[in-house]
């Protein structure tokens, strides 16, 4: 292949690299569309997998935490070595910690060494921290890719920052053609936890608050859709505060959550620390009316008394204050819903992808005439 520009009829080679599903994350699914989207729009877009299956015959490391990482590692090198020559752009999907080193670090220099246009694509909500501990280390990777790209105001400008690197915003994608939009003219106690239960999400706050809640609701129902470390202990609370109409979904299929969404009125959003949660927005897209701690790119999403309500992170009791705000102030849930639906056309493809095509070095032109134009292949 010629490492020169790639133009007339053939249609840029982009790979995606990201974690794949399982274990489900939001990092996972905003590669799965942004990989699908692009195939629509006639690019030659695939998904590299991060976490690549354990060939049989090393099945038996799989199960010791430290080799299964460096196992993992290098055949995850070795089948990326192998893959590069097949295409002009990388896009990385990249966030904090272990998994910087072990696969945002590697992917990144096989990439130059391959001269391949690298794209990284930051995530993750405990960006500040992870930069003051190990922001030098991280640095070199940064500058070494040709554009950095980050989803939201608050994570640019703590790599800005951070780094002193500049970074473009493109937003991450939300399916909205797979989620209606349901007016509810009077929302009622349905709630709705959409996080892992780690503690990074403190679904222990939203136990607290419902518990509140439902001394002066009785009826008041809460789901919580996820798994995580904490699943026993939260369930224990539960039990031990006996809630009447908590229900643990575990992991929702993705085909699923639509469904889910359209039978409750509230979602609720306790993180203390967070990036871009998507699971906010698809449920803003159906009309649920979000109610959440305002932590880190959470305010650049959500206005707190326009588009949501948003309380200081660790404030259980201001959560169930927030719930009877949208359960007891006229108008207020329907308003709240409403002009969070309509700024969550922000996220969709249509408005993501000429940010995105931009950063990938592609002509301006319109989206399914561009690979008629070129791609600019850094060396």
């Amino acid at each position: 292949m010629n490492d020169g520009n790639s133009t007339s009829q053939t249609a840029p080679r982009i790979m995606v690299i990201a974690p794949q599903a399982p274990p489900y994350g939001g990092m996972g699914l905003q590669a799965t569309l942004l990989t699908e989207r692009m195939q629509q729009d006639g690019i030659n877009a695939t998904l590299f997998p991060t976490n690549p299956p354990f060939p049989t015959g090393l099945r038996f490391f799989a199960g010791v935490p430290g080799l299964r990482t460096l196992f993992r590692t290098i055949l995850f090198c070795r089948q990326l070595s192998r893959r590069l020559p097949q295409v002009e752009v990388v896009h990385i999907l990249a966030c904090s910690w272990v998994y910087f080193f072990v696969a945002v670090w590697p992917a990144v220099i096989l990439c130059r060494l391959h001269r391949r246009r690298v794209v990284m694509n930051y995530h993750g909500g405990e960006a500040d921290s992870f930069f003051s501990r190990y922001g030098f280390l991280a640095r070199p990777a940064f500058r070494l890719a040709h554009v950095v790209t980050a989803p939201s105001g608050f994570l640019a400008g703590i790599i800005l920052e951070r780094l002193g690197i500049a970074v473009e915003i493109v937003p991450n994608i939300v399916d909205l053609t797979a989620f209606r939009y349901r007016e509810r003219k009077q929302p009622a106690p349905c709630l709705l936890v959409t996080r892992h239960l780690e503690k990074l999400y403190d679904v222990e706050s939203v136990l607290r608050a419902f518990r509140k809640v439902q001394a002066r609701y009785p009826e008041a129902s809460l789901w919580i859709a996820g798994s995580g470390s904490q699943e026993t202990y939260l369930r224990e609370l539960a039990a031990g505060w006996d809630l009447r109409h908590v229900q643990f979904l575990g992991c929702v299929p993705y085909g699923e959550i639509p469904a889910m969404y359209q039978q409750c009125d509230i979602l609720l959003n306790a993180s203390l620390s967070d990036n871009f949660p998507g699971s906010l927005v698809e449920a803003a897209v159906t009309g649920v009316v979000v109610i959440s701690t305002g932590v880190g790119g959470i305010p650049y999403i959500f206005e707190n008394g326009e588009t949501a309500l948003l309380v200081q992170p660790g404030d259980w009791a201001g959560l169930a204050a927030a719930v009877f705000r949208v359960l007891e102030e006229p108008g207020l849930g329907p308003r709240l819903a409403e002009a969070a639906h309509r700024q969550c056309s922000l996220y969709d493809w249509s408005n993501v992808r000429r940010r995105l095509y931009a950063v990938y070095g592609f002509e301006s032109r319109p989206p399914r005439d561009l690979w008629r134009g070129e791609v600019r292949n850094a060396g």
